[in-house]
């Protein structure tokens, strides 16, 4: 095993042990057999991470594999695990732990006690996974969980003629709200006349059937099997699947990061990710002193500019006008989706135009940039009642096209200090373009929230580990 072999080098400069103290109220040492090492465990994930391999796959290189073998501490005849106990140790001695900021923690420090962060400048922006199961449009996942419902009953009868003449007349063509209403009968009539309810899997369907509708109210679009993951938007594109917010230093080693479901918007963590940042760099006030942040526009809203004032730093980021809304309806829920260049509703639904209101009279305040929503996903929303006007059949949301705060903003982004300090946000789009074509970050390996932050935990870890090893590589 030659010493500059990475994982040799891992495996003497990192000690690996902090995880059983993460994990051992996880495991009971009066009952059952003797588990698997934790700390074995948890370098087989960081394996799984590293080389980007199914569990299948990495169980059976480390068959053979004496670098393998070697950073996980087996003897070349020692057997190795099976791959189910890679699911086991991620649903369940895993679960419950904080371990994006655990395992960021401990690699910033490491890159601390190492001295390889020596700016004191942050730079922020997000990235998204696309869920590896596709979404359904909201007519086709009823119609699915429908006609497995009804299937479920014909199979456990004789006589399926006879339950069929109950259910009501199945819509034609793709109408989702026909489509809904035939769903809520049907569940009705089942539910009414007690149709097999000591049957197991008719329960189950007829519950999965009525919590499809309730996800179609809340998200409108949905999956068979993930059902955390949200439809999000870059550009004129969308996503299906997971959104993380990513703060990295210029050296690019990630400080700070956060997970969630793919609609919701960028700029809303950043007082979160920069305590963090300040956290994981030290533990005295000069340590945790950030000098810059950097963002793209989705950053530079009215509560970040505050943040910056408030914690004494200088925010990099160039103002969207549509980010500043008047006091009226500030705390609407209604939120900017920067790459779209729209604004979402406190649904998750995306509008689908915009306009201009220009007022010929001052005094009707600001011209002011009003959007429109899709009426076919009004009508189906349960928020309706509270959002469309009595006989409205689409809902319509408008802001101010300029307020103070952006004009002083935009003046800063004029000066020679913005434009150079700025050119360094790119960084960070670096780091998203190794996450994604080297560690896999692309697609989720998994379905469900919980899983996606297992991932995005173990991705992070692997990376900042890699980038601190050619740091020091580098540094002599």
């Amino acid at each position: 095993m030659p010493k500059t072999h990475k994982l040799r080098i891992l495996k003497d400069k990192i000690d690996f042990n902090f995880v059983r103290e993460e994990v051992e109220k996880k495991y009971n040492v009066k009952m059952g057999r003797a588990a698997e090492d934790p700390v074995r465990m948890f370098k087989y994930l960081f394996l799984k991470c590293l080389y980007g391999m199914s569990d299948r796959g990495l169980i059976e290189r480390c068959m053979s594999d004496m670098a393998f073998k070697y950073f996980l501490d087996l003897a070349p005849e020692d057997p190795v695990i099976d791959p189910s106990l890679l699911s086991v140790f991620r649903r369940q001695r895993l679960a419950d732990s904080n371990l994006l900021d655990f395992l960021i923690t401990k690699s910033v420090a490491l890159a601390v006690d190492l001295g390889v962060i020596k700016s004191r400048t942050l730079i922020v922006d997000a990235t998204h996974t696309c869920s590896t199961y596709n979404p359904f449009a909201p007519v086709e996942i009823l119609q699915l969980r429908s006609r497995k419902l009804r299937a479920s009953i014909y199979d456990n009868t004789k006589e399926p003629d006879t339950y069929r003449k109950m259910f009501p007349e199945k819509p034609s063509g793709k109408n989702l709200e026909a489509e809904m209403a035939y769903s809520r009968e049907l569940i009705s009539i089942i539910r009414e006349k007690k149709i097999m309810s000591d049957i197991p899997i008719v329960v189950e369907n007829v519950n999965l059937l009525e919590e499809t509708i309730e996800d179609i109210e809340d998200h409108f679009t949905t999956s068979v099997k993930d059902n955390d993951a949200r439809v999000g938007h870059k550009s004129e594109d969308s996503f299906f699947g997971y959104k993380t917010e990513i703060m990295t230093t210029p050296e690019l080693i990630i400080t700070a990061a956060n997970i969630t479901t793919g609609e919701k918007a960028d700029g809303k963590e950043l007082r979160t990710l920069v305590q963090k940042s300040k956290n994981n760099l030290g533990a005295t006030e000069e340590d945790k002193k950030v000098d810059d942040v950097l963002g793209d526009g989705a950053y530079g809203g009215d509560n970040n500019l505050k943040l910056a004032k408030e914690e004494k730093f200088t925010l990099y980021a160039r103002p969207n006008p549509m980010l500043y809304k008047s006091n009226e309806n500030k705390d609407d829920g209604f939120e900017l989706n920067k790459d779209a260049g729209m604004y979402t509703c406190p649904a998750g639904h995306l509008a689908v135009g915009k306009s201009i209101i220009r007022y010929k009279k001052k005094s009707k305040g600001n011209d002011r940039l009003q959007f429109r929503f899709d009426p076919d996903k009004c009508e189906c929303c349960k928020l309706k009642d509270k959002c469309l006007k009595q006989g409205s059949k689409t809902r319509y949301y408008s802001i101010p096209i300029k307020t103070p705060e952006q004009e002083e903003q935009m003046k800063f982004c004029k000066t020679p200090e913005f434009r150079e300090r700025i050119k360094e946000r790119f960084k960070v789009e670096q780091v998203n373009a190794i996450l994604k074509n080297v560690y896999g970050y692309r697609k989720t390996l998994s379905y469900g929230i919980y899983s996606m932050k297992i991932q995005g935990a173990m991705t992070i870890f692997a990376y900042n580990l890699m980038r601190i090893l050619k740091l020091t590589r580098k540094n002599g």
